[in-house]
């Protein structure tokens, strides 16, 4: 098979391969090969774009990192820098073959697999002993022996030899007969120096460590058995190399690393007692150093930890020279030193009590959960900082706090970029913000995109010692990239921000305290705080100019107060009476939403507040259309939902959860409202009937009946909109426009609308008020309808239509039946006829079965009873640390009573 035939067989399995099975018919399987084949014969074909697979790679690797996927990115770059060192014409077409093959690679991959890539292990090199054990060097056959060339030499060359050795200083000076008798008689033992025994033993003795059996000369043996002596000199030195972390003699160590003293030694001229005591004190000493050697061989990842092992080393360091020089000033011979254990013990103490600390430190540390070690550090430092200075350890404080603030300058670098950028730091593992990885509204960026770190128990994942400034590091941050949001230009922070101070030991605790009297958590507290308002400031009036001016803050709020509080009165008469008439008329579309819809954006077209193609207003959902049965109540309002949309920026401060409550206040001054006006638009006539004998008698039930509810719907109209909208209006405006940043605008507004819905009555704790109160509305409504039962006028609802009619009252018979004539004449001078003139039975209660008088007075009955609940309510909760407001009302309400029945007692 020639390389043609080859191509086009490999090609054809591979097509049958590839290819679905349906759509293996053999016309198609030869067209894709007649195709693949036209492609490999051509001798220049299309190279792939390098750039485009570059920016694939590119979009890949960032997706990884999108996806939090760091390890398997950081393997993707390492892995596409390597290549680019490698020069291969190919390597994009093999880089996009690999792309197109891929199969959901960021979801499916895992940097686990990549361990089956790795390299055969390079072979193990030769050694000495692998040759040695095949060939060994035995001297089989002679080759290493050494050869003495002397006994196969002449004569003439011994007597050379004897010439040189006996060849005098001088070569011009001819030999004597002494020196050529002593060049023949030499002998080399002459060279020998005799071994003196106790010198030996003087060498041995100094070498203390070597307790072993030595042979001398002359064939003796010198043992050494414990226990061992030693000088109180080669103690210090051995004390020295145990806290130096050196192996030594008369301390032992396990495979920690830990030192123990050995029971072998013995200083001559100290009690075993006291020599234990003074060693075991070293140890313990020499233990703490052994811990922090051993703490900073560990690996680290997160930064902190990293700044804290390389402050340590340093310092750790510095101990070491310590030790170091005290050996060379026990050594050097002219300088006068007295050895003694007790010395150096305190000289030891004096150099290593910081390091005594940090061991301590580091001992609380690994107790700790892995996750809170790195600001459970910091914390650790900050009290040992605060505890020395109070304790007067100058050198201590001064110690630690350098350490302290080593490791804090490590700590706030994450903390500026999240408040210079607006952004998390890819290594800020130690940090206390994290971002949702699910989608966020645009109206809940500023409360839902960034959240702070809580441990399991709620607490947060930060230094105790910052929680004060926790709140306006994650407001600046947060202010920064909803500015970006909004896209603003952030590089203006940094021109118009105050120059950053300094955070270090020499700014904090020298210059602000040069007579170290005040305490640290002050002068930290003091320079933190300057260190943050340095960014937090200008962050935040940019933001809150940024809300008023562009995305218009203010006129969204003047809307609200205009379209849910009824701020401008004509436009809300306008408003209430085309509402209200629609309900008097019987019409079932009363609540239509795009009729509604089309009167508030008519009405409120003439407020520049207002965006009108923000406003809709909805019915509720509820079956309200049947009018008949549900207007004799004040919740029939209800069905009407007004909704303005914010611009998302304002709607991440004025909260969807308070525009139910502003819905909910709409409704309580459209239920007043109503009430209002059925009492002011009812006319009180006498009825064109004879005048019974009671007839006064009813007129003064009638007026008084009609003047106490009156008197209760304007005062509680007034209430409402004079006490306590208008007043807390006024200071949400004043709060917010002192506040600093967005949460606290966020939490004046909170504030204002807890405040209204309490002092609206609408709270659920205040239920029982607020349904006597709506029984109090449904009174007008019952009182209307039975005055205009008992005067000839009723309301009429049709299906078709509907209109007030008045007509003709007649006599009621004695099964209690009433009937009523065909045709209508108009009530009012704004109520329109019936159409087709049809008159229809449709009173809403029977009120025939007791006469107007008994009604009335059932009323006054029920209307006393309901408020002096109201009122009896309001006083007993005001009591109970409730508003002051509430007592307003209550005084209000009870003064208006009071007069009516001083009036009324008066003119009986």
């Amino acid at each position: 098979m020639d390389y043609k035939e080859s191509i086009a067989s490999l090609t054809e399995q591979l097509i049958l391969t590839a290819t679905v099975p349906s759509s293996k018919d053999a016309s198609r399987i030869h067209q894709l090969q007649l195709t693949a084949l036209r492609i490999f014969a051509d001798p220049h074909p299309a190279r792939t774009n390098p750039f485009d697979v570059n920016a694939q790679l590119a979009g890949l690797e960032e997706k990884f990192r999108v996806l939090n996927n760091e390890e398997l990115a950081d393997a993707l770059q390492s892995r596409l820098r390597e290549l680019s060192r490698k020069s291969d014409k190919w390597a994009p077409e093999v880089l996009s073959l690999l792309l197109q093959l891929s199969d959901q690679p960021a979801t499916k991959s895992k940097i686990e697999d990549l361990a089956l890539f790795k390299p055969d292990p390079l072979p193990v090199p030769l050694t000495w002993s692998e040759i040695l054990a095949d060939d060994p060097l035995d001297n089989r056959d002679g080759l290493w022996d050494e050869v003495d060339f002397a006994a196969d030499g002449s004569d003439d060359d011994d007597d050379e030899d004897d010439i040189l050795l006996d060849k005098p200083s001088t070569v011009d000076s001819p030999p004597d007969a002494e020196s050529e008798e002593r060049g023949s008689n030499f002998n080399a033992d002459e060279l020998t120096v005799p071994v003196v025994d106790a010198a030996l033993h003087d060498i041995l003795d100094a070498q203390f460590w070597r307790n072993e059996r030595v042979e001398v000369a002359g064939g003796g043996q010198y043992s050494i058995h414990p226990p061992i002596y030693v000088s109180e000199a080669q103690a210090i030195r051995e004390v020295i190399f145990m806290l130096l972390g050196l192996p030594t003699s008369i301390y032992n160590s396990n495979k920690d690393e830990i030192f123990s003293i050995s029971s072998s030694y013995k200083i001559r001229h100290l009690s075993q007692t006291s020599t234990t005591h003074l060693l075991h004190r070293f140890t313990l000493l020499g233990n703490d150093l052994v811990m922090i050697r051993r703490w900073l061989k560990r690996e680290e990842t997160v930064p902190l930890m990293q700044t804290f092992q390389a402050a340590l080393a340093s310092r750790l360091g510095e101990v070491d020279s310590a030790l170091s020089a005290q050996q060379a000033k026990m050594l050097a011979s002219s300088v006068s030193f007295t050895s003694s254990l007790l010395s150096l013990f305190d000289e030891a103490s004096h150099i290593t009590g910081s390091m005594q600390q940090v061991a301590k430190i580091l001992v609380r540390v690994d107790s700790s959960p892995k996750v809170q070690m790195p600001f459970r550090i910091l914390e650790l430092l900050y009290d040992a900082t605060c505890a020395n200075q109070s304790i007067g350890d100058t050198k201590g404080y001064k110690f630690m706090a350098k350490l302290f603030f080593d490791c804090f300058d490590t700590y706030l670098k994450p903390v500026r970029h999240w408040m210079e950028n607006g952004a998390l730091s890819r290594h800020a593992q130690s940090f206390f913000v994290n971002e949702r990885r699910e989608q966020v509204s645009p109206s809940s960026v500023w409360e839902r995109q960034y959240h702070l770190i809580k441990d399991d128990d709620c607490n947060l994942y930060v230094p105790k010692f910052l929680h004060v400034g926790v709140k306006k590091i994650f407001t600046t941050g947060k202010s920064v990239n909803f500015l970006k949001s909004l896209r603003q230009e952030t590089g203006n922070l940094k021109v118009e921000s105050r120059e950053e101070p300094a955070v270090d030991y020499e700014s904090v605790c020298i210059k602000n305290n040069p007579s170290t009297l005040s305490p640290f958590s002050e002068l930290f507290d003091k320079a933190l705080d300057s260190w943050i308002a340095s960014k937090h400031h200008s962050s935040s009036r940019i933001l809150r100019q940024c809300l008023e001016n562009q995305c218009g803050l203010g006129k969204s709020l003047d809307a609200l107060e205009n379209l849910y509080f009824f701020r401008n009165g004509t436009l809300s008469v306008n408003i209430t009476r085309s509402i209200f008439d629609r309900m008097d008329r019987g019409m079932e579309a009363w609540n239509d939403g795009f009729l509604l819809t089309e009167l508030f954006q008519n009405i409120f077209s003439a407020l520049a507040c207002v965006d009108i193609g923000c406003l809709a207003v909805r019915p509720s959902a509820g079956s309200y259309q049947d009018i008949q049965s549900k207007r004799r109540s004040m919740r029939i309002l209800g069905s009407i939902s007004l909704r303005y949309t914010l611009p998302w920026p304002v709607a991440n401060i004025i909260k969807q959860e308070s525009i139910l409550i502003y819905q909910r206040i709409f409704v309580f001054l459209l239920q007043v409202k109503r009430a209002k006006h059925i009492l002011e638009r009812q006319r009180l006539l006498k009825s064109a009937l004879p005048a019974p004998k009671n007839a006064d008698g009813e007129n003064h039930l009638v007026y008084s009946l009609r003047h106490r509810l009156l008197w209760f719907s304007n005062v509680l109209l007034t209430y409402l909109t004079e006490i306590v909208l208008f007043t807390a209006t006024a200071e949400m405006r004043a709060s917010m426009a002192a506040a600093e940043d967005v949460d606290e605008m966020i939490a004046a507004h909170e504030i204002y609308v807890s405040k209204l819905e309490k002092q609206c009555l609408i709270d659920k704790r205040l239920a029982p008020i607020q349904e006597a109160i709506i029984s109090l509305l449904d009174l007008v409504i019952l009182f209307s309808d039975a005055h205009a039962f008992y005067t000839g006028q009723k309301t009429l609802d049709f299906l078709n239509g509907s209109a007030v009619l008045s007509v003709r009252h007649k006599k009621v018979s004695s099964n209690r039946n009433r009937s009523s004539d065909q045709g209508s004449e108009s009530s009012d001078d704004d109520k329109e006829a019936a159409p087709n003139n049809q008159v229809a039975d449709v009173s809403y209660m029977t009120f025939n079965e007791m006469s107007y008088a008994g009604t009335l007075l059932k009323m006054h009955a029920k209307f006393a009873e309901l408020l002096d609940f109201v009122i009896a309510g309001l006083l007993g909760v005001h009591r109970v640390g409730g508003e002051s407001c509430w007592e307003i009302l209550a005084e209000s309400l009870g003064i208006g009573i009071r007069r009516q029945q001083k009036h009324t007692a008066m003119k009986r």
